[in-house]
């Protein structure tokens, strides 16, 4: 079992630093693709939000319908930022009050594999840091500055530790 209160600081870490790499993207160029095969700026930071409507649907039970994010299209950077960082608070805040018992008890059944509660946060979070890389690069190849997430980058030599 990951303890609550460590989860929690470990959340909001990485929060933090995924809307940092959200930050950085180029205003102006959400329809970037690095590839025709790749999805679109914009489309890649919905999933930022979407994990956040999987968790409010698989942890804490909420009806989230999959066209809310089949047809979530943010038009800006500061909207789809915003959007992410409200979840994110709300999120937090009902996994702060949810009791440790629960977080190391329930069973979430996703894409035919069963997690306890804390384990399926955990998964969620990995699979938002490893599209925040993929958003690290798109950042360099549109133009922007990639800021520092795990420690210096070429565009930012301050520390995120």
């Amino acid at each position: 079992m990951v303890q609550k209160h460590d989860l929690i600081q470990l959340l909001t870490k990485e929060f933090a630093t995924t809307q940092k790499v959200i930050r950085a993207f180029p205003e102006d160029k959400l329809d970037f693709s690095p590839h025709e095969r790749s999805q679109t700026a914009g489309r890649l930071m919905s999933t930022f939000v979407f994990e956040n409507y999987l968790l409010a649907a698989y942890i804490l039970g909420e009806k989230v319908e999959r066209e809310r994010f089949q047809n979530y299209k943010p038009t800006t950077l500061e909207q789809v930022l915003s959007d992410f960082i409200n979840e994110n608070k709300r999120i937090l805040a009902a996994i702060e009050k949810m009791p440790d018992e629960e977080l190391m008890n329930k069973e979430v059944n996703f894409a035919n594999h069963t997690f306890t509660a804390d384990r399926f946060i955990l998964m969620m979070l990995f699979d938002q840091i490893h599209h925040r890389g993929q958003l690290s690069v798109y950042v360099r190849m549109a133009g922007g500055k990639v800021p520092s997430i795990y420690g210096p980058s070429a565009d930012d030599p301050t520390t995120n530790f």
